[in-house]
């Protein structure tokens, strides 16, 4: 939750909304309209608290629905709420561009025409870092900012002046009505929004858990803590201040090295243990009961605790000598987890059939076989759901995909926070914990005007796109050449994951799943031998940084998909697609489970004059959505034009690419426009240069055998007559004429 210099400036913006609309009743962006008013107010929070849409679609998709119809000055109100929420986030969590857009969005919900006002723009630049609970449960923050405004317009003038001039007295509102909605989803929101109203007295932090390691670390400095973290962060930061002479910061050094120590000292992370069905036995009672959990492998004896993993992979070795090099792998791989990788801070999850069990990592391992083999390998965990379990049914069905996997220990951390949060945990996740947290959809930002204006296409088309890729992860461009799929791609993913979360790959006839995912490469030995290893491939590394970064969309483009094999390219990745986050066993790693995280989306372009789509094979029609890029159908019908148009040329091209289309009558043998949107097709016979070198080569490939004479039917010649015949009015621009003048033409970009 770092903090930037430029945070007064957001904190004046976000008190001048809040604030201003709470006193004034006026809304900020139209100050004619009385948005922040009591009746205002209930209505949003009829729409939005009371008609929960419990959909899987986005936070803003949900949000249309619950607004459609509602007056102007709830819509108001709602971006104003959303204004508060956004701006206080630095671009790594929402681009200034995808603010704008995400409140003009809402704004055109209104019946009349309404903007962003000017003067706030700026602030949306941000100044903090909210963490990955920030953007996964905007629903909960905007749920705390709805009732917060609908208590204080309901109070007298006078009690809300004073409310929002007190300190205090507006942290026990706020956290008053936290409790009263059940759930701590919303507390970020707590956090920020007090610092950017009271910024003389909180910290610029969100996190409640930074809060109480920074208070826990500083304790000497604290002789007499109040309990309320807050007040006690504020007499702590003015004591350390008075001892160096400027304001502190606790996320620069010295300081943030000092309660980082206190912290956890590792990635926190998440783990399932299973100990229901242990050869028969059910250990989870006992488990619960004393405050452990333990895995078994029998066979071999005891490791000391922090072991590498060579030193487990040779004790397994010895102690199943005749196990197969598989059974072998998984020991050594669940052993190392559990004796070095899983550390004191750690979550534990175990289940089962009905119930789920959370708890924390005490300690480090210990070895006592007193009740049994099985039973002996220990970690000490305090259980938080002894008493009150987690009912399995009722988890987010995210979680529920995780649990049943065959491992005795694997890695669940991207559901572990939700699991921690329902048990009563929220306080120990650590930042990385949530940062990991998948349960929630990452939101892809709408389609803009400028992306329609880059691409010269339909803006409803390209948010049908978005939207589709949102739904269903993997999406297929398809169409005759030259519709722009691969330029389109690039364009759309730029726009929703920025260019550098974008990885384009091509695939050809020779192309395996070692090449896309993972399998033995030559590499150079300590000797300086060749050797092979196994080594990751683009589509693997691209999933491993998604992984890394769940706040942020990542894309693959795969030009040229249907050109590979792809049931052998895909091999069992073909599951992944259909069921994110659950993990498979791959071929070259079977002892570290793998998951494709949700925030990977692929973007596929497939070119039908190669090879029709009709023999794609099921499995992959069914995971990918496909659109049409076709000359006759928008979004690439008149494209051509609207291209010249744009650039003041003649639109006899576009003509002659029509005609020629028509005679083909063969929506898969179609010509696209990107030949001919270039500068050369504009020069003294450029046109006629890329029709005898470029099309008319494609079309007698295409029409090999049928006896059509290429040149006769399609021949410039021949179009050119049948325009002139169709519209005699219709010039062709000589191809001796002069070239257009500078600047008359861009550099075309295949559309």
């Amino acid at each position: 939750m770092a903090r930037r210099p430029d945070g007064a400036e957001v904190a004046a913006a976000v008190r001048r909304v809040f604030r201003g609309g709470l006193l004034s009743g006026k809304s900020a962006f139209h100050p004619e309209t009385a948005a922040w008013t009591g009746a205002t107010a209930s209505d949003l929070r009829a729409r939005f608290v009371d008609r929960p849409d419990e959909s899987s679609d986005t936070f803003l998709v949900k949000l249309r629905r619950q607004l459609t119809g509602a007056p102007d000055e709830t819509i108001v109100l709602a971006t104003e709420l959303l204004f508060v929420n956004m701006a206080p986030l630095v671009p790594e969590q929402i681009g200034l561009p995808k603010k704008i857009h995400i409140l003009r969005e809402v704004l055109s919900w209104a019946d009349r025409p309404m903007d962003v006002h000017p003067d706030v723009t700026p602030a949306l630049k941000g100044f903090l870092h909210g963490g990955q609970g920030f953007l996964n449960y905007r629903w909960a923050q905007f749920q705390i900012l709805v009732l917060l405004v609908e208590r204080l317009a309901g109070t007298e003038p006078v009690e809300r002046e004073a409310l929002l001039g007190d300190p205090w007295r507006f942290r026990a509102l706020c956290f008053g009505i936290q409790d009263s909605v059940g759930h701590k989803k919303g507390r970020a929101q707590i956090h920020v929004l007090l610092y950017t109203l009271f910024p003389e007295d909180f910290q610029p932090i969100a996190s409640a858990n930074h809060k109480h390691q920074i208070l826990r670390a500083f304790a000497d400095e604290l002789p007499d803590p109040t309990g309320n973290d807050d007040k006690d962060l504020l007499t702590l930061s003015r004591a350390l201040e008075v001892q160096i002479g400027r304001p502190v910061d606790f996320y620069d050094e010295p300081w943030v090295g000092r309660w980082r120590k206190g912290a956890v000292q590792h990635e926190q992370r998440g783990w399932l243990v299973r100990g229901r069905n242990v050869d028969g036995h059910d250990f989870i009672p006992a488990w619960l009961d004393q405050g452990y959990c333990s895995i078994a492998w029998r066979e071999i004896p005891e490791i000391p605790a922090g072991v590498t993993k060579q030193e487990v992979r040779q004790a397994v070795a010895d102690g199943m000598p005749e196990a197969t090099a598989q059974l072998r792998g998984a020991a050594a791989y669940q052993l190392h987890v559990f004796l070095t990788v899983m550390q004191p801070g750690d979550l534990v999850v175990t289940v089962t059939a009905e119930e789920v069990h959370v708890g924390t990592v005490q300690g480090p391992p210990t070895y006592d076989p007193s009740e049994g083999l099985d039973n002996a390998r220990r970690r000490p965990v305090r259980w938080a759901t002894a008493e009150r379990p987690l009912v399995r049914a009722d988890l987010p069905e995210k979680v529920q995909a995780r649990l049943p996997l065959p491992p005795t220990v694997y890695d669940i951390s991207s559901v572990a926070a939700e699991l921690a949060e329902r048990a009563g945990l929220e306080a120990v996740i650590a930042e990385e914990l949530a940062d990991a947290d998948v349960t929630k959809p990452l939101e892809l930002p709408p389609a803009a005007q400028e992306l329609a204006d880059e691409l010269l296409m339909p803006l409803e088309w390209l948010r049908e796109t978005a939207e589709q890729l949102q739904d269903q992860l993997q999406l297929v461009l398809h169409g005759p050449p030259g519709t722009g799929k691969t330029h389109v791609a690039r364009a759309l993913a730029r726009h929703l994951a920025g260019p550098d979360r974008v990885e384009l790959i091509q695939f050809h006839p020779s192309y395996t799943y070692e090449d896309f995912f993972e399998g033995f490469r030559p590499v150079r030995g300590d000797s300086g031998s060749v050797v092979f290893d196994v080594l990751p491939g683009p589509f693997k590394l691209l999933a491993e940084r998604a992984r890394k970064d769940p706040a942020n969309p990542y894309v693959l483009i795969i030009d040229e998909i249907n050109r590979a094999n792809l049931a052998k390219v895909f091999g069992e990745l073909y599951f992944l697609l259909e069921y994110r986050e659950e993990p498979v066993t791959t071929q070259y790693s079977p002892h570290e489970p793998f998951h494709l995280p949700a925030n990977l989306f692929l973007i596929g372009t497939m070119n039908t004059a190669d090879r029709s789509i009709a023999l794609v094979d099921a499995a992959m029609r069914r995971r990918f959505a496909f659109r049409r890029l076709s000359p006759e159908k928008p979004p690439v019908q008149g494209l051509l034009a609207r291209w010249l148009h744009a650039r003041g040329l003649p639109d006899t091209a576009a003509r002659l690419l029509d005609v020629l289309n028509d005679r083909l009558g063969d929506a898969d043998r179609a010509i696209g426009p990107s030949y001919l949107m270039k500068p050369a097709a504009a020069r003294p016979g450029g046109l006629d240069l890329i029709w005898r070198t470029q099309i008319l080569p494609l079309l007698e490939d295409q029409l090999h055998g049928t006896g059509v004479d290429v040149e006769v039917e399609y021949g410039l010649d021949s179009l050119h007559a049948a325009v002139k015949a169709s519209d005699p009015q219709a010039g062709f621009p000589s191809q001796a004429a002069a070239p257009p003048q500078p600047g008359a033409l861009s550099p075309a970009r295949e559309p």
